[in-house]
């Protein structure tokens, strides 16, 4: 059984960065809906994230979408798990005709998330991506 795993349900962004000036204060605030399943998910098995990381990858969504799904993912394995293609662009490819016109776009995103979340233990096959366990990207409290 396949399931997608949607982050985002939708989003309503108003920063327009095309022009370079970033004295203009936005006029509105941006607004994401996260998906309720992830969001349920979030709430029972939260992940701390490192806000370095976010600024890192704030100039892409899709980047910032694959650290955070690597960062839920990825200390919650118990063995390495592979990913095909088919499924990382059913969840990662909207806006995309061809999964062969999203993959170069997916791995430059991936590239960029695993140098946010260098503990992330990811190796790219001509299939599918393997996913190793790995520590998470902030580590647990000791109590």
């Amino acid at each position: 059984m396949m399931t997608n795993e949607r982050i985002i349900k939708s989003g309503l962004f108003f920063h327009d960065t095309s022009h370079g000036d970033d004295r203009q204060e936005n006029l509105f605030e941006d607004k994401v809906l996260l998906d309720s399943d992830f969001f349920d998910q979030l709430r029972r098995h939260p992940v701390p994230l490192h806000d370095g990381a976010i600024r890192q990858l704030k100039n892409s969504s899709t980047a910032l979408d694959v650290y955070v799904w690597l960062a839920f993912r990825l200390h919650h394995l118990e063995k390495r798990t592979p990913i095909g293609w088919k499924d990382l662009y059913q969840q990662f490819g909207t806006g995309y005709r061809h999964l062969w016109a999203w993959k170069p776009y997916f791995l430059e995103s991936l590239a960029e998330a695993v140098a946010a979340y260098p503990e992330a233990r990811v190796d790219v096959e001509d299939s599918h991506i393997m996913l190793h366990p790995s520590p998470p990207p902030v580590a647990k409290l000791k109590a």
